[in-house]
């Protein structure tokens, strides 16, 4: 697990600048060339980034600590502190931190059993 304390993402394009504590992040999701960046107090703001480029400034603003978001298939980011529920026969991921955030999404089987396998491998080594 890594720390996330103190460490801050910033979103800066144009006129616009979006500051979130990274252990405020729970996902980021794609919507063509721009993405949706979900918050831990359920709050959504669409930024003007790709997600490739999303995934990018976390590993250059983060450093080690970026190591908490992993990419799940083509349009997720997620934040690993706040898996909460893997079901993969229904095809079912649940982000919260059972204090009133609660982000219910789909991911595939293959994308799930990849998830598993990377948490219970990071659980392990802890």
């Amino acid at each position: 697990m890594h720390i996330l304390v103190d460490k801050t993402l910033i979103i800066s394009k144009g006129t616009e600048m979006l500051r979130i504590p990274a252990n405020r992040l729970v996902y980021i999701t794609a919507d063509g060339n721009y993405s949706y960046v979900m918050t831990q107090d359920n709050r959504s703001q669409l930024v003007s980034f790709q997600l490739g480029q999303l995934e990018d400034l976390i590993g250059e603003q983060l450093g080690d600590a970026g190591g908490n978001f992993v990419r799940l298939g083509r349009g997720l980011i997620i934040n690993t502190d706040f898996v909460y529920l893997i079901d993969i026969s229904k095809k079912r991921l649940v982000l919260s931190d059972c204090n009133g955030c609660w982000h219910d999404l789909t991911a595939s089987r293959e994308v799930l059993i990849k998830l598993k396998a990377y948490i219970d491998a990071t659980t392990n080594n802890d």
